[in-house]
């Protein structure tokens, strides 16, 4: 089947548990919160922050933009994510898997061919995350669709079979519609999953959370996890059984790097 029509037979699934959500949500307020939701906790300011950015270091594969390196230690083997830029400058999302502590990339796949912007390498890093367990590898990035612009997701049940003709990615899954490129980050513990992301629709950039019991194939719901007035970036998520924790900086437009780190949690 045609990957458009795959992404679009996603995007209609989607989009009736939006409607759903949004016809369940005033509910929901006055009953509380079912099982299943999430439940959000407060926002914090810690001196030392929770989550550090602790990729393996790996050779950057031939072709790959700079900076688009993403990877991830899962069992023996290194996973990493990355962006090719085509002659058009709309780019491939590439996933490899190392055997090698990231030394060499000799088995690397396609994982989403579908993009149809021409920013080349001027575009947000993929995120990573992997499984052992499970045997996961699952990957969330912005691209412009044939739909439209947004934050994506797409995995593979059985990493270890990657560059193998096996090794197979579902169809991206949209995650949130916008044109503002989009930093995100990636976790997930069995079947759950969740994808911490810069909203590409707001004027003034807030951090979304959306939260999938079901691999990544339905995000069954989404809520912005940031407070409305400061300027929120560069999230980080991670994962421990039913805890999610998010992380991110608070910074005005004004300035480029650094800023107030901001930290909160979640339940479902």
């Amino acid at each position: 089947m045609h990957h458009g029509i795959v992404r679009y037979r996603w995007l209609k699934v989607n989009m009736r548990f939006s409607l759903l959500g949004s016809l369940v949500l005033p509910l929901a307020l006055v009953l509380g919160c079912s099982p299943g939701d999430v439940s959000l906790g407060s926002m914090t300011y810690p001196a030392n922050p929770p989550l550090k950015l602790t990729e393996p270091a790996a050779t950057v594969p031939n072709g790959a933009c700079p900076g688009s390196l993403r990877t991830v230690k899962s069992g023996p083997d290194i996973y990493g994510a990355w962006w090719e830029v085509r002659d058009d400058s709309s780019a491939i999302l590439m996933v490899g898997r190392s055997v090698d502590q990231g030394r060499t990339w000799k088995i690397a796949q396609p994982a989403d061919t579908l993009d149809r912007g021409l920013a080349g390498c001027t575009r947000p890093a993929p995120a990573i995350a992997a499984d052992s367990s499970t045997n996961y590898v699952d990957i969330a990035y912005f691209l412009v669709s044939q739909e439209g612009p947004g934050v994506f997701f797409t995995h593979s049940m059985d990493a270890r079979t990657l560059g193998t003709g096996d090794g197979i990615f579902h169809s991206p899954v949209p995650v949130a519609y916008g044109d503002h490129p989009s930093h995100v980050s990636v976790a997930g513990v069995g079947d759950k999953l969740v994808v911490a992301y810069e909203d590409p629709n707001g004027e003034l950039n807030t951090v979304g959370l959306a939260l999938s019991q079901t691999m990544g194939h339905i995000f069954e719901q989404r809520v912005i996890i940031s407070q409305p007035a400061m300027p929120a970036r560069d999230p980080m998520v991670a994962m421990r059984g039913d805890s999610v924790t998010v992380q991110w900086w608070e910074r005005p437009d004004s300035v480029l790097v650094g800023g107030r780190v901001a930290v909160r949690s979640a339940s479902w």
